[in-house]
């Protein structure tokens, strides 16, 4: 369908939606239903996001209790709609209250006398996420009634929410894949394969990792929902309806699980398991059964719970699922065991076992509901209480609690000489989108005995989101919790680690004590130095191997420019600059390219006497990113990173490694993305998916792939994902590491200490000590010909933030593998070097494995000659 018809049928469907809306009930609100012209919420039956989105608009153009604002453009070109549901006297002072909670936020900016007469005055800010993950369908169809509901009801309860709250709701945090399972549901609706595995990620890039993006901020729809809901708002309570497996309890709510992250305020931790037990508590009195608190999931993560780092409590309500839209029928023997309780059996935390019978997308919507009538009627009854909460919490973050311990460290300072300093700059840049304050010097001071120069970056801890620069920037200890003693491990609900100077590479000193700078802020967004190109022509031009280095070498590739890597240190004006320095000779427009490279990019490109002969030639490499059927998040972020850094590459599909087409014509290196080797080589079952989206690579594409290196192509396996070569290439001179015995390391999601071969090609730019993100990953074992390019130390533990138990296995264990084959290579990474866009530290490696498929064997190669 062209956009413009697109666009006309749009305009029709909304004429005929206003019709509707005016002939309704003598010119009043229509339910959803009558609007749409679909039974909401029966089985069977899914409004799309379009739907959605219209509804809200025309139940804001009747009603004076509901604004509907239109946050911007998704990913995929939809808008990302936010309603604003209150009474119509506080709509009329809607900058008012935000003022209001803005002062309340940020207690440096108002007296304790104030601060009591603006309590009075405020209102409690609820903000409502609904379907972040965009096959838990329920949330977003209920907010098609509760629009009507908000608009129309006149009962005493509904006009004191209305008066005492203000609520802003995202009918979908991921508008693109609301519309995607819509159009899903309708093609398969009836067919054997209904609700089975979707084939492809209903976020285009982060698939079910949406919502483990609200501290990397990578993604279009979390920077609206930071930005423009949390920030903007500063609610004191986050409301994230969420489903979760249909064979275990009801619904979830807090008390969460053991272990709470540290650096949440306690009067939070404390708020949030009152909420959750009342809501609980509410459910129970409806009659609700399978009601569950105190189990499986934890609060751990800022990726998850933003807000209970900026003063607010994060209410997650899990409820069972059904099979998209269709029902599922459980006997009580069906349902199982999850982490602290038993779905068939009572106990403190699970008081009334839900007895199984069937379960359908209504009785989702139903506790939805009434779980979100408890939280409102809390927020409402309880205004003032959860005012002065907020209030009391925000003083001790800015340290003016009487009697109080000051916040600590006193600040995080971040050096200038960074040796990757866009690296820097963007982790400054992720935490002030966080609304972390950031302060530059504007002249030379003294921290912990250490004297920084102007332009030195410093992070007070004494701030509203000083809990989110903490856990951000600090390591974490994740405890070593057991299911029982002696018992195994209670698995984390997420990653362990999240401590960005260790992902993204940067050096920071953390300053226990104050100190006396002259700081000012620096606003949002923090952008990083120009970089220095020479003035004059020269023989050859050398800049850096670090992110922005990469970044350049992308740029200049693309222009067809002559490049390579430095085989030695490079000698410039200002010193040496390693192996691995990018040399660029003197060619038709590279100086005006490099001009522009350094205006966009803190790029230094040196100037040199000559090219030289002892560099390693490197071309733009024709990438084929495997995207299996069986959609695998992994693929998302790596497509993502392609993307965002403006690397060209071919999704690679099943079908084009199994019908036999050289790949080695085609594609310099493929990419397999984390997943297991089952999942890529058997796929989908038969039966569960449409025919073409049914099997893996099977045998066929396993043997294309073998062909494709001893051909002379490169493969690049991370994660899981490396196994496969290892076991079905029978890579000469690998094993993997470990046997599954005791010995074996458990590190779900956690960051490592490594070393790393810099004299590698792959490794150019790295340090000597690395990091690696280590989730369970597999390591190796190599002889002969087969390189390790980065290991695990021999002595003491590898643990540097998150959780390791275990891991003698991995004591000189690989964890980057590079193995000739043929006329080819593979690479394995163990580990993730990309992992959740997250991992900038390790972003090198993973690109050098892709540029050196386009080079010749080590030895010297000139730079000169034009290419023919």
């Amino acid at each position: 369908m062209s956009r413009r018809t697109l666009q006309s049928g749009l305009l029709v469907l909304a004429a005929l939606a206003l019709a509707t809306l005016a002939r309704s009930r003598g010119g009043g609100i229509p339910t959803a239903a009558e609007f749409l012209g679909l039974e909401v919420g029966q089985d069977g039956v899914l409004a799309s996001y379009d739907e959605i989105a219209s509804y809200w608009k025309a139940v804001d153009a009747r009603s004076d209790r509901i604004t509907v604002l239109d946050l911007g453009e998704t990913t995929m070109g939809r808008r990302y709609l936010m309603a604003v549901i209150t009474s119509p006297e506080n709509q009329r002072r809607l900058e008012e209250f935000r003022r209001i909670n803005g002062r309340l936020y940020d207690p440096r900016l108002t007296s304790e006398e104030e601060a009591r007469s603006l309590i009075a005055r405020g209102r409690t800010i609820v903000a409502v996420q609904m379907g972040i993950h965009s096959d838990e369908v329920g949330a977003p169809q209920l907010s098609l009634e509760l629009a009507h509901r908000f608009a129309t009801d006149d009962t005493p309860w509904m006009r004191q929410v209305l008066d005492e709250t203000i609520i802003l709701l995202s009918p979908s945090h991921n508008p693109d894949g609301t519309q995607l399972v819509a159009e899903w549901h309708r093609r398969t609706i009836g067919t054997p394969y209904y609700g089975g595995p979707l084939p492809f990620l209903y976020h285009p890039y982060a698939g079910h990792d949406n919502n483990r993006d609200w501290y990397m901020f990578t993604q279009k729809e979390s920077r609206m929902t930071v930005g423009q809901i949390w920030n903007a708002w500063h609610p004191q309570i986050s409301h994230d309806l969420h489903q979760m497996e249909p064979d275990g309890a009801r619904i979830f709510v807090p008390p969460y699980v053991e272990p709470v992250n540290p650096n949440i305020d306690p009067l939070l931790r404390a708020q949030t398991s009152a909420l959750g037990s009342h809501v609980a508590a509410e459910l129970r009195a409806r009659g609700k059964t399978g009601v569950l608190t105190d189990a499986i999931y934890d609060l751990w993560t800022p990726a998850r719970a933003y807000v209970e780092y900026h003063g607010g409590v994060r209410m997650l309500s899990e409820v069972a699922s059904a099979r998209l839209a269709a029902p599922v029928t459980l006997t009580r023997s069906a349902l199982r065991r999850g982490v602290g309780y038993d779905a068939a059996r009572v106990s403190s935390n699970f008081p009334a076992p839900w007895p199984g019978g069937p379960w359908r997308l209504r009785d989702i919507m139903e506790y939805h509901r009434a779980a979100l009538d408890a939280l409102l009627d809390h927020a409402a009854r309880n205004r003032e209480s959860w005012l002065t909460g907020f209030w009391h919490v925000n003083r001790n973050a800015v340290g003016l609690t009487a009697g109080a311990t000051p916040p600590k460290p006193f600040a995080i300072v971040v050096p200038t000489d960074q040796r990757d300093p866009s690296a820097a700059y963007e982790m400054l840049r992720v935490l002030q989108i966080g609304d972390v304050e950031v302060h530059r010097a504007r002249s030379p001071f003294l921290a912990g005995g250490v004297r920084y120069p102007a332009g030195t970056h410093a992070i007070l801890m004494a701030q509203p989101a000083g809990a989110f620069a903490r856990t951000l920037t600090m390591a974490q200890p994740y405890p070593d919790l057991h299911e029982y003693p002696g018992g195994p491990p209670r698995r984390p609900y997420d990653a362990t680690a999240h401590t960005l100077p260790l992902l993204m590479g940067v050096r920071v000193a953390l300053v226990a004590d104050p100190f006396e700078a002259d700081l000012e802020p620096v606003p949002l967004p923090i952008v990083p130095g120009r970089g220095r190109a020479p003035e004059r022509a020269a023989p050859a031009y050398a800049f850096a191997h670090d992110s922005a280095g990469i970044r350049a070498t992308i740029r200049l590739a693309r222009a067809g420019m002559r490049l390579a890597w430095a085989r030695r240190a490079v000698r410039v004006e200002a010193g040496t600059l390693p192996a691995g320095t990018i040399v660029v000779p003197d060619q038709a427009g590279v100086r005006e390219l490099l001009a522009d490279v350094a205006e966009d990019l803190p790029v230094t490109v040196h100037a040199l006497p000559g090219a030289g002969s002892d560099h390693l030639a490197v071309d733009l490499p024709r990438i084929g990113l495997y995207k299996s059927h069986l959609a695998a998040v992994d693929e998302g972020w790596t497509r993502w990173i392609f993307d965002e850094w403006g690397m060209p590459f071919t999704t690679v599909e099943n079908a084009a490694l199994r019908n036999g087409t050289p790949l080695a014509s085609r594609f310099d290196a493929i990419v397999l993305p984390e997943q297991s080797p089952a999942a890529i080589v058997n796929g989908i079952a038969a039966g569960q998916a449409p025919p073409e989206y049914v099997g893996g690579i099977g045998e066929q594409g396993v043997a294309a792939l073998r062909t494709f290196v001893e051909d002379g192509g490169t493969l690049v396996a991370l994660g899981e994902a490396s196994k496969l070569p290892v076991e079905r290439f029978g890579l000469p001179g690998v094993t993997l590491a470990g046997s599954a015995g005791a010995d074996d390391p458990y590190g779900p999601g956690s960051i490592l200490r490594t070393r790393v071969d810099v004299d590698h090609p792959i490794a150019y730019g790295s340090t000597r000590q690395g990091v690696a993100w280590f989730e369970n990953s597999p390591a190796f074992r190599v002889s002969g010909a087969a390189r390790a390019i980065v290991r695990y130390p021999v002595e003491g533990s590898p643990l540097l933030s998150g959780l390791l138990l275990g891991g003698g296995s991995l004591k000189g264990a690989a964890a980057v593998v590079d193995v000739p084959l043929g006329r080819g290579r593979v690479v394995l990474f163990g580990v993730r070097p990309q992992y959740r866009a997250q991992t900038w530290a390790t972003f090198g490696l993973f690109f050098n494995a892709l540029f050196y498929s386009t080079t010749t064997p080590p030895g010297p190669s000139s730079l000169l000659p034009d290419r023919p």
